[in-house]
Formats: structure tokens, sequence, C-alpha cells
């Protein structure tokens, strides 16, 4: 199997646009952010309404790497060929752990200085009042909470790097063993990556609202997640190819196979959504209705 995306003459690097990119990238970005904590610095709630919309849009763009992270496992574990081509696309995307993490740090950091703002779980004076809540302690408080995410990092960032790196390593050397040894790891990869991604969702989202409980929200959130990083793959082909890049390597037939896959998510993720909705709404019953009460009343 060959490493390498692009035939003889084929671009398959951004040249000067490289180097270009991140610095205003990077800045557009921090200025996004400080006028962000300077509106929320303003609506003099705590900053509640800035943790919450920061919460909700970090889960998004972080849903677009782990989608990227859960299509390069998935080749490898079926030992695809058709996917070469595209394949450092979604390998790229996942490599934003790094950023990733430190993006986190205005979730995770008023957490363990005991903010409740964004969980209620996080509220010494709710919990006392609350059987429910004490019941969960244990596993809903602060430290704990920071332990499973450096945990969840970790796996992440290391699973994208082993990819990213040995997949580099073979486009210079063109080592096969490589490949082998990538489709080995790859099926305890993807339950390390399954775990991780179903706890993150429970404890980042579902405990947004503690009383609520749901056993299929983490493949609520993964199937969204592979339905954002196959698009993203998708568009990343387009824009490159575009701009005259990779312009032999990816072909018709690479669009019709991630467009299959990405039909097939988004009918996984509608299926996902509507069926836990409807047996909610149906069944009507207090404890299960919580969720979606706050979110189709008021703001």
């Amino acid at each position: 199997m060959q490493a390498s995306a692009g035939g003889d003459g084929d671009a398959t690097t951004l040249g000067p646009w490289g180097r270009r990119l991140p610095g205003p990238a990077l800045a557009i970005g921090l200025a996004g952010l400080a006028a962000g904590l300077g509106l929320g610095w303003m609506a003099d709630d705590g900053m509640r309404r800035f943790l919450h919309s920061y919460l909700v849009n970090y889960c998004f763009f972080l849903s677009l790497s782990l989608g990227g992270l859960f299509f390069v496992l998935t080749q490898h574990v079926t030992r695809a060929g058709w996917s070469v081509a595209v394949r450092r696309l979604a390998e790229i995307l996942a490599a934003n752990m790094f950023w990733l993490t430190v993006l986190f740090l205005p979730v995770v950091v008023p957490v363990l200085l005991g903010n409740s703002a964004l969980y209620p779980w996080n509220d010494t004076a709710a919990i006392a009042g609350d059987d429910l809540l004490r019941l969960k302690e244990p596993y809903l408080n602060p430290a704990f909470f920071g332990v499973r995410c450096l945990i969840y990092f970790l796996a992440w960032w290391y699973l994208s790097r082993y990819y990213l790196s040995r997949s580099v390593r073979q486009d210079a050397s063109g080592e096969a063993e490589l490949t082998v040894q990538m489709e080995r790891r790859s099926p305890a990869a993807l339950i390390l990556f399954g775990v991780t991604v179903t706890f993150a969702s429970f404890d980042w989202l579902m405990s947004l609202e503690p009383h609520w409980f749901s056993t299929i929200f983490g493949v609520y959130f993964f199937s969204g997640a592979a339905v954002g990083g196959l698009a993203a793959v998708i568009l990343a082909a387009v824009a490159l190819q575009a701009g005259g890049r990779l312009t032999d390597a990816i072909t018709t037939e690479h669009y019709h196979d991630l467009g299959k896959l990405l039909f097939a998510f988004v009918i996984f993720w509608g299926y996902m959504a509507f069926s836990q909705y409807m047996l909610i709404w149906y069944a009507n019953i207090p404890e299960e209705t919580a969720w979606y009460l706050q979110r189709q009343s008021g703001p």
C-alpha cells in the first residue's frame, strides 16, 4: 500500500500558504475569544451565558477532530486501500488535539475552582438540598472530573499522534511494516476511542442536567462527530482541489465513497436523535423529560 497520496507532479503541500495561514488564523481566533469574554463579562450573569455558549461550540469543533480520528481508525481496522488519498486529511484533522486541549481550559478551570455556572453538581448548596446529586457526588465532583478530562485528552492525543507520525514516516521510507503496525493496533484503539468519547459526552454535555440520564447519549454524540468529521474531510478535499492541490490523487470515486459514508452516518445520527426523543416524549415521565423540557422552552 502506498502511503503517499499524490502522484507524480501532483501538488501535495500548501506551499507558502502553509506558512502564512497560522498567524492570521490565530489572531482571528484570539480576537473572537476576547470579544466573547468581553460580552460574557458585560452580561453580569457570572459568565453563565458565555460558558454555555463556549461549551456547545467547543464540543462541536472537538467532534470534527474526533470524527477525523474515527475515520482513520476504521480505515486501518478494515484494511481499506481506497482511502489512502484522503486519509491524510483526516489524520491532520485529528491532530488538532493539542490545541483542543488548550481550548478546553475555559471549561475545566472554572469547574476546578468551584464555579457552578456550567454544572449544577458543582454547587455545594445545591448538593446539600438534593438527594440525587449527593448520590452522584462520588462521580460528579471537580477533582474526578478533572482527572477524567486529562485521561480523555491523553488518549486522543496519543492516538492522533501515533497514526499521523507513522503515516508521515511511511511517506518518506515506504515501510510496509508501518501499515501492519497501525492495523494491528486499530481494534484496541477503536475500543479506547469509543469508551473515552462516550464518557466525555456524559461528563461535558449530559451532566449539564445531572438529574437526567441516557444510555445512548454517547452514541448520539459519536454519530454527530462522525457526520461532522466526514463532512469536514470532504470540504477540505474540495477546497484543496480548488486551489490546485491533490488534483490527480483524489478522484470522483473518492467523493462517491465519502458521500456514501456521510449519508449513512447522517441517517444513523438522525435515528439516534429521533428514537430517543420520540420514546421520551411518548412516555412523558418527568425524570426523563427534564433535558428536553429546558431546551424547548425559553432561550
